[in-house]
């Protein structure tokens, strides 16, 4: 019983760090979206 709660929350946790990640990535993406048009209207 304990080992399979153990690997259920390990589970659970890999998913989150995964999860967190995934948004990260989005982040930085939007952002140098954002940062390359800044440069489009600059030149």
């Amino acid at each position: 019983m304990m080992s399979s709660l153990f690997g259920f929350l390990i589970f659970i946790g890999i998913f989150l760090v995964f999860d967190a990640v995934r948004k990260l990535n989005n982040n930085i993406i939007t952002q140098t979206e954002e940062i390359k048009k800044l440069h489009e209207r600059l030149k």
